[in-house]
């Protein structure tokens, strides 16, 4: 029994690397493919939705700054309070136009969604 326990779990990490590796091929293959419509993938990576998700992201790096300099006494709270509200404000005028964008795709996705649990049913 001693004798054969390291190949067991020789053979179990064995088989965990292979299922691992497995579903990562799966993964990518899924993710680079063509599966996804055409109309889908370009209003995925249109221009102005990388426009607004590089906004997105600016916005959001601003706040934490704008809340780094009044945490280090560099903003007065009355001032804190102001820019922190617009840019929030701003920043909730990006995420509305970033939903609104993918509401075609959502429901391009759920119609996909319901077609294959139907073909599985």
């Amino acid at each position: 029994m001693a004798d054969s326990l390291p190949w067991l779990f020789i053979i179990v990490a064995s088989v965990a690397m292979v299922a691992g590796l497995a579903s990562l091929w799966l993964s990518l293959s899924l993710a680079l493919s063509d599966e996804v419509l055409g109309g889908a993938r370009a209003q995925l990576i249109s221009e102005a939705r990388r426009a607004l998700i590089g906004e997105k992201e600016a916005l959001l790096q601003e706040i934490r700054d704008v809340s780094f300099e009044h945490d280090a006494d560099k903003i007065s709270d009355a001032d804190f309070e102001e820019l922190n509200e617009k840019l929030r404000a701003q920043a909730r005028q990006v995420l509305h136009a970033l939903d609104a964008g993918a509401e075609s795709f959502r429901d391009e996705a759920e119609a996909q969604i319901a077609e294959r649990l139907a073909e599985e049913s």
